[in-house]
């Protein structure tokens, strides 16, 4: 299991050639989140010309250059997004025609920019699909490991003082986990598996 960046929302506008550019970049998980942003900006920007956009999140890409040249919108957009090393991410450029054509190089210019910038703009959130692991210990080891540093292979997420101690984890590889808690404990710890959770963090 791996851990990805993604974002929380930035916004960037400019004008170039008297066309004016206003970019999104937000976090979505799937195709039906995408379509209901794209709903929205068409309503809020009904007068715009074109809604240009493109989304990473998992397996899934889409883009759209909506009627601008093609490849001048959708793909460049989509580069800056992997760039960026995003990922559940998408960028949405509203734009609205001057009456200058900025062709197609200077287009590829102008959503690149709007789009680079809109992802500056936003908060970094990093984010992993975990396995969920509960550890028992005596209370005897647990007095010798409870102030040790923590790694960043995994993060407590419940503990609960009963006949032992038990410490619920959140871990990228369950399996390191167990190895580390048994390294520390000569083997004197239990393990659970519970499951499968998502953690996050800004950045």
């Amino acid at each position: 299991m791996n851990s990805f960046v993604t974002v929380k929302g930035g916004e960037y506008e400019f004008e170039i050639s008297k066309s004016r550019f206003i970019a999104f970049c937000g976090r979505v998980r799937t195709d039906a989140e995408a379509n209901g942003i794209l709903a929205e900006l068409r309503k809020k920007y009904k007068d715009c010309t074109h809604i240009c956009y493109a989304y990473v999140s998992g397996e899934s890409a889409r883009s759209s250059d909506d009627g601008e040249p093609a490849g001048t919108a959708g793909a460049p957009i989509a580069e800056c997004i992997r760039t960026a090393g995003l990922s559940e991410t998408m960028v949405s450029v509203v734009r609205y025609f001057g009456g200058v054509k900025l062709g197609a190089g200077g287009l590829v210019r102008a959503y690149t920019k709007a789009a680079s910038e809109s992802i500056a703009r936003a908060k970094r959130v990093e984010a992993a699909d975990c396995e969920l692991v509960r550890a028992e210990f005596d209370y005897s080891v647990w007095k010798k490991i409870e102030k040790r540093v923590v790694q960043s292979l995994y993060k407590i997420t419940a503990l609960e003082y009963n006949r032992t101690v038990d410490v619920t984890y959140a871990a990228i590889s369950a399996s390191d986990l167990e190895e580390e808690l048994c390294s520390l404990t000569q083997g004197k710890c239990a393990f659970k598996r519970l499951g499968n959770c998502r953690v996050e963090r800004d950045l």
